[in-house]
């Protein structure tokens, strides 16, 4: 019988302490983000808008690799001295890459855009290896951040993302910039924070520092080589699961469609940034210190992190649902209602990641990247099944969408189905 007091114990006074403490900040920030909005929607047109969301779903796909996810095995390392030589290694990785990117795009960025469909992306080209590497180096912090638990500077760098990406975007806006304006806003706004992150990690921890040395960065690579061959995989699978779409909706109906479907699910998706990565992050750094020692407990977590997230999901979801378009229309103005009916769509989509996607770290926590990749290759195969069908059919947007949405929330649900199966395997092999 599962001891709910343990449980009520461990949330009440510990776990979501801290995620209060993150989702506080990224409240504050996505109200920056939430006030902004109407004006910012308002200096920039729907095609602009267009063309960063396709930017930003190339960045997706790329940045997610940009060090192979070496950086995962930073907060589950077995002690201080491993962590910090596979922080090293996680960085050097990503200056390899990002090199390596910026020489391919810069040699032969028309032709792999084009296979992408984001050739419109050419002239804004060289910004996403700048992209991938500011990116890189935040997510790498992050990780160092959420083994030391250092929940109050990932708080503070919500904050920051929020308020650096929405300046840009004004200041820049009243200049009549365009695209290349929202780029690097997103650019900027993604990575804002890094130093926040950096001071903790360069002052507390600087005598580890000196720990770093090449034999002990080798064994890190071999170590955690599970984490580049499949997770790395795995997760640009899972992040083009989500992005496919954009470069799928840009190449057949166009940048302005694209712009109504960006906007739409930038909208739609703010309880999963503000409540669902707050959660997964917290999960993530308490799940890893507990989670083989004491598996039930994790599966004790993850059941009453699903419960509580179906409640608290609930209450946008039914709004969008019976206000999406009217809400569009006042509040970002008349050219963007169209948006507030995909919005509706996409809500549901939503729903699904806000109650599904945290638990999901359970892969990584048992090193389960095997069953991540089938799960993460279901999802790309059958948005490029949708969209396949959508294109042979002639289909409009709405029910582009429509297919869309309720293929990959029937793949979320799946995916936690799977993984407490395997909680259930480990919970067997320690009894």
């Amino acid at each position: 019988m599962i001891n709910l007091n343990i449980i009520k114990k461990l949330i009440d006074n510990k776990f979501f302490r801290s995620v209060i403490l993150i989702a506080g900040g990224t409240a504050f920030g996505q109200a920056i983000i939430i006030i902004s909005s109407p004006i910012i929607s308002r200096l920039y047109s729907p095609e602009e808008y267009g063309i960063l969301t396709t930017f930003t779903a190339v960045l997706g796909m790329l940045a997610v690799v940009g060090s192979l996810k070496y950086e995962w095995g930073i907060a589950i390392a077995d002690d201080d001295d491993k962590a910090i030589n596979v922080t090293a290694l996680s960085f050097l990785v990503l200056f390899v890459v990002v090199g390596l990117l910026a020489l391919i795009l810069y040699g032969y960025g028309e032709e792999i855009l084009v296979i992408m469909d984001g050739e419109n992306l050419y002239k804004y080209r060289l910004f996403i290896p700048i992209g991938v590497l500011f990116i890189g180096i935040y997510n790498i912090l992050t990780q160092w951040a959420l083994r030391k638990k250092n929940f109050k500077a990932l708080s503070k760098t919500k904050v920051s993302q929020s308020i650096v990406q929405s300046l840009i975007h004004i200041l820049f806006g009243f200049f009549n910039m365009g695209p290349i304006a929202l780029i690097i806003g997103r650019i900027l706004g993604q990575s804002a924070g890094t130093i926040t992150l950096a001071i903790p990690f360069l002052d507390k921890d600087r005598k580890l520092i000196k720990k770093i040395n090449r034999k002990d960065i080798f064994w890190s690579a071999k170590r955690y080589i599970k984490f580049p061959l499949i997770s790395s995989i795995s997760q640009f699978l899972n992040t083009a699961s989500i992005q496919l779409p954009v470069l799928f909706i840009s190449s057949q109906y166009g940048n302005k469609a694209i712009g109504f479907y960006g906007l739409a699910n930038s909208i739609i998706n703010l309880p999963t940034t503000l409540i669902g990565n707050a959660v997964g992050d917290v999960f993530y750094g308490e799940a890893a210190s507990v989670g083989n020692q004491d598996p039930l407990r994790l599966k004790q977590l993850s059941i009453e992190i699903l419960k509580k997230l179906m409640i608290i999901g609930l209450v946008p979801l039914i709004i969008i649902v019976l206000f999406g378009p009217y809400l569009f229309l006042f509040v970002f103005g008349v050219e963007w209602k169209e948006a507030g009916i995909y919005a509706r769509i996409i809500s549901f989509l939503a729903y699904a990641r806000l109650i599904f996607i945290p638990v999901s770290r359970i892969y990584s926590i048992f090193e389960r990247q095997k069953e991540a990749f089938l799960i993460d290759a279901l999802r790309v195969i059958l948005v490029i099944i949708v969209f396949t069908i959508t294109n042979y059919l002639n289909l409009n947007l709405l029910y582009a969408v429509s297919l869309y949405s309720f293929s990959i929330s029937l793949v979320y649900l799946i995916t936690f189905l799977v993984l407490q199966k395997i909680i259930n395997y480990e919970i067997n092999k320690v009894s």
